[in-house]
């Protein structure tokens, strides 16, 4: 029986997107332009909800919703009530699935959570990016990294001595073709790169010399990959920040490489 943690699905809801150290801030009806704009420049917020006296909302004042209304106002702008200048931004729920509603975030800048005798948060297109980054950076880092070592390991021999190097650094598998880098695991991969024949007479020119430092620094981009890709746990800090630096490790042998032809 596995000992190991059982990892359920994680299906991306609305109410993940919303930082967990989000401020909710409405203000009633009555309030001055100046005054919410006051409050809008000091959060560095687009939009403000406006509620009633029973805190019901009764659309969202925005900078958008403000300019809409400036050409009937002219010189007196600032001192209007927001009231008068508001949009209507859609209400969802905390549980709807992030598919659903990522087209409304687009038509109006911001979702509203709840409903309106109950706001529970604002989303912005902000909150989605931040969002879809933590999500997916950990396969951006990889897919780059693992590019950058093909393009590196492309470059430092012919073509045609490639399926020569990978079969004699990776055991045969007949159910499987692996001609190609693009046929290798990460592992399989890495195997071929520090085969002490295949470093010394090629890879070494694009790699460096010294064939330690190439090995600790992606051989931990083996075991995070194996844990992202398997969905097994999420990344930890460290584990993204040992992804980042083999990132730029991997760049600047690239850079050195272009330079060098």
């Amino acid at each position: 029986m596995s000992t190991g943690v059982l990892r359920t699905p994680g299906f991306a809801r609305v109410g993940q997107l919303v930082p967990d150290d989000q401020e909710l801030l409405t203000v009633p009806v009555g309030t001055k332009v100046e005054s919410a704009l006051d409050v809008m420049r000091a959060h560095d917020y687009d939009q403000l909800p406006v509620v009633t006296a029973a805190q019901r909302v009764i659309g969202v004042f925005t900078y958008r919703s403000m300019a809409g209304g400036l050409p009937l106002l002219r010189n007196d702008a600032l001192n209007a009530t927001v009231e008068d200048h508001l949009e209507e931004l859609r209400f969802v729920r905390s549980s709807q699935e992030l598919g659903e509603v990522l087209t409304f975030v687009e038509q109006g800048n911001a979702l509203l959570v709840g409903d309106e005798d109950r706001l529970l948060a604002i989303v912005t297109p902000a909150d989605v990016s931040r969002f879809l980054w933590h999500r997916t950076r950990p396969f951006v880092l990889l897919q780059d990294i693992e590019l950058g070592v093909r393009d590196l390991m492309r470059s430092a021999c012919d073509a045609g001595l490639l399926p020569g190097l990978i079969a004699a650094s990776v055991p045969a598998d007949p159910g499987r073709s692996r001609s190609r880098l693009e046929d290798l695991t990460m592992a399989e991969l890495l195997s071929v790169l520090l085969n002490g024949e295949n470093f010394g007479r090629f890879f070494r020119l694009r790699f460096g010399n010294n064939r330690d430092l190439v090995r600790s620094t992606l051989d931990p981009v083996r075991e995070i990959r194996n844990k992202v890709f398997h969905f097994r746990a999420e990344p930890s800090p460290d584990e993204l920040e040992n992804l980042a630096a083999a990132l730029t490790w991997v760049r600047r042998r690239v850079m050195i490489r272009g330079e060098a032809q």
